[in-house]
């Protein structure tokens, strides 16, 4: 008898039996067949490892117009997690768990005023697509009677011609922040430039 997963289990009484062999080989291709399609089902069930074209079918549920361009599929799957996360009424532990995952963990800055009803989030500026969905996510998600600001911070370097070489970091925070504390690092050294690392958060 042929040694396959339908007739392994068969009785001694079927060996030799062509017809049989023919038959067990053929339910095994497809028995293995459906194996793979479950297995495939199964992955397809979560976002994390969804294809492509899976993906794209979320997406229609929540309106999203995704832009595979300048979209990576990483970001897409983050941005539909997101949108499942994203069911009202929201605790702030959540909010953060939200943002987390949407932009990373340290990558953003929470300054919450409860009396006063001001929420102020900073973020880095990154692609236009990740900063359309954090825009889009605080809305839905801070209480109406809450006053929001998003504000993007962008580090950039500046280097100056000069006979001393000089390096300053500097964080610039162009918004009523009162717990920021300035800092500034500097070092002076004979060089030939003048390196600054400025950090520019406008509103």
């Amino acid at each position: 008898m042929l040694d396959n997963r339908v007739a392994r289990n068969l009785p001694d009484i079927y060996d030799g039996i062509k017809e049989t062999d023919e038959l067990t080989e053929t339910i095994t291709v497809e028995l293995d067949d459906l194996d793979v399609a479950q297995k495939r089902v199964e992955i397809e069930q979560f976002i994390m490892t969804a294809s492509e074209k899976f993906i794209r079918m979320r997406e229609r549920g929540y309106d999203i117009r995704a832009d595979p361009s300048s979209e990576s599929l990483d970001f897409r799957r983050r941005r539909l997690i997101v949108r499942q996360s994203t069911r009202l009424p929201i605790t702030q532990r959540k909010v953060w768990e939200i943002l987390d995952n949407l932009v990373g963990v340290g990558n953003w800055e929470e300054y919450l005023n409860v009396g006063d009803c001001k929420a102020t989030f900073v973020f880095e500026a990154t692609d236009t697509s990740v900063d359309k969905e954090i825009d889009y996510t605080l809305d839905r998600v801070i209480p109406l009677n809450m006053e929001l600001k998003i504000a993007r911070r962008l580090i950039t370097n500046l280097y100056v011609p000069s006979f001393m070489m000089s390096g300053s970091e500097i964080t610039l925070h162009p918004m009523n922040i009162e717990d920021v504390l300035q800092q500034t690092r500097s070092n002076s050294l004979v060089g030939v430039k003048t390196a600054t690392e400025i950090t520019l958060t406008p509103m």
